[in-house]
């Protein structure tokens, strides 16, 4: 983000969705943002800040305990995400130059539309050693005629998921989408949205993180390590808690119970920029319960 000593300062407010952790920090106008195309950053969708001075940064609730800390390569540089939630909400650098030493994730962020930010590129995949992705070891879904099997994982390879798909490039004709609800704008997701049977989930539960809020027909599912974000899984209700849902929420727990999405991001091979844009949803204002910002 391009800033002069002259522009003026406005508060901006930040947590993880469940609303452990919040910040406020004090920071010129937000237009452009820093997008690193390295393996994390990827994978988490980060769109970066960097708050200069430690004085310009506050904890409003939770310490810096409350979230969890990943590092891998150098281990210099600690990505902060919530354990309950999955929020991805900083990078800390303590060896790091002055003013360089702690980068926020935008998405993060109360009130900024990042749908309209510049987006400043960042050859991260250039540094250091290689990203070699970690080999996928589960079992496989169930194939179609003229599919194609994609792996992925979270980071640190905990978990992984495989999904039999058309093939994912300029070709593909369903949909895939980008929403800014309160979750999926935090948190970073461009799905897809296959139906159950062509996504396994893979990993020892003690690893898969699920995140579920407002109805609970669905939990985001992440890695307990590195907190990167997989798919959104069926919740299995019961018959009488199938009976008692509204009209709405029954069309929406059968189309839940037939479907697994992904998140593209986590998957090897798979070109974002060569696919067909995503549709964008507006669930920031377009869903039923709105959110509210802690």
């Amino acid at each position: 983000m391009a800033t002069t000593e002259t522009e003026p300062l406005r508060t901006y407010r930040g947590n993880c969705h469940c609303g452990a952790f919040v910040y406020e920090v004090e920071l010129p106008e937000i237009k452009s943002v820093f997008q690193c195309n390295c393996s994390i950053c990827h994978k988490k969708a980060y769109l970066w800040v960097f708050p200069g001075e430690a004085d310009n940064f506050r904890v409003v609730k939770g310490t810096d305990d409350t979230l969890t800390g990943y590092r891998f390569g150098p281990k210099k540089l600690v990505h902060k995400f919530c354990p309950t939630c999955a929020t991805p909400v900083m990078g800390q650098f303590p060896g790091g130059p002055p003013g360089k030493q702690r980068a926020l994730n935008v998405r993060a962020m109360q009130g900024v539309n990042t749908w309209d930010l510049e987006k400043m590129p960042f050859d991260g995949a250039a540094l250091g050693d290689k990203y070699v992705p970690p080999e996928y070891k589960g079992t496989l879904p169930t194939a179609f005629e003229g599919s194609k099997l994609y792996t992925g994982s979270c980071h640190c390879g905990a978990v992984s998921v495989a999904l039999a798909s058309k093939p994912l490039d300029e070709t593909f004709d369903e949909q895939t989408v980008e929403c800014n609800c309160s979750i999926c704008e935090r948190n970073g997701y461009c799905w897809v949205i296959p139906e159950h049977t062509r996504v396994v989930l893979s990993g020892d539960d003690a690893h898969v993180g699920r995140y579920s809020f407002a109805r609970r027909l669905l939990s985001k599912t992440f890695c307990r390590t590195c907190g990167v974000c997989l798919t959104n899984e069926y919740r299995p209700v019961s018959e009488e808690q199938r009976a008692a849902l509204s009209g709405q929420d029954r069309a929406l727990e059968a189309l839940a119970r037939g479907h697994h999405p992904v998140n593209l991001r986590v998957l090897e091979g798979v070109d974002l920029g060569g696919m067909k844009p995503p549709r964008r949803d507006n669930g920031a204002t377009g869903l039923p319960t709105p959110y509210v910002n802690p």
